[in-house]
């Protein structure tokens, strides 16, 4: 069991009788599967409760990604949040919730959505070059969506970065996309359900050394 309770209400005077019910029951609910290396938080955004979940790599230590529901009442939707705003996703998701129903119904199908995210597969990518990690990209590895990713082009083999920027695979100021990298050197799970994971005959490691750069989506 973990040191504190997810979904704790710091000031429960300040939430309706509707939403501290709706906490209390999914508190409850998620007791058996809480663990300390993620972070369960209740928050507002656009005067709507969320109830969310921060997945950590405890050994980085990185916060890597949210995800959480928006409470109104008779419905909850719940999807990969904003890291900062808690806003959900202009478009949902392939693994977005949308349900109705009474309190209890609502907690209950919350359950089972933050269940089987976190049994979603986490993997941490890294590229090397001259023995050295140049690149690296956590994703969920049954969707190969990306979570985070850094790039170094000081490490990187000379003339990549001008490349990658060329065929596009870059966002806004520099930012450069490891996903037109070549098939990465290595993985280190992280987290969750390899069954459900396309590992790509990517040589696993258990052990990790150091990755210089800036984190970002």
């Amino acid at each position: 069991m973990p040191e504190h309770s997810w979904f704790e209400i710091d000031e429960p005077d300040e939430l309706t009788e509707t939403e501290r019910a709706f906490v209390t029951a999914l508190r409850e609910q998620t007791a058996d599967f809480a663990s300390d290396d993620t972070g369960g938080e209740v928050a507002w955004c656009e005067d709507r409760l969320v109830a969310y979940l921060t997945v950590i790599d405890p050994e980085a230590p990185l916060s890597l990604i949210d995800f959480g529901v928006h409470f109104s009442g008779d419905r909850v939707e719940g999807d990969r949040l904003h890291n900062q705003l808690l806003t959900l996703p202009d478009q949902p998701s392939r693994w977005a919730l949308d349900e109705t129903g009474t309190v209890q119904e609502l907690a209950r199908r919350s359950r089972r959505w933050f269940h089987s995210m976190l049994r979603r597969p986490v993997v941490l990518y890294v590229w090397l070059h001259d023995g050295y990690a140049y690149a690296a990209r956590y994703a969920l590895a049954d969707t190969d969506e990306t979570i985070s990713q850094c790039y170094n082009d000081r490490l990187a083999p000379p003339g990549q970065a001008e490349e990658l920027i060329a065929a596009g695979h870059v966002h806004g100021k520099g930012w450069i996309q490891t996903v037109g990298l070549p098939v990465p050197d290595l993985y280190l799970h992280i987290r969750g359900d390899l069954d459900e994971a396309a590992m790509k005959n990517i040589r696993a490691a258990t052990k990790r050394g150091p990755i210089p750069g800036l984190w970002y989506e």
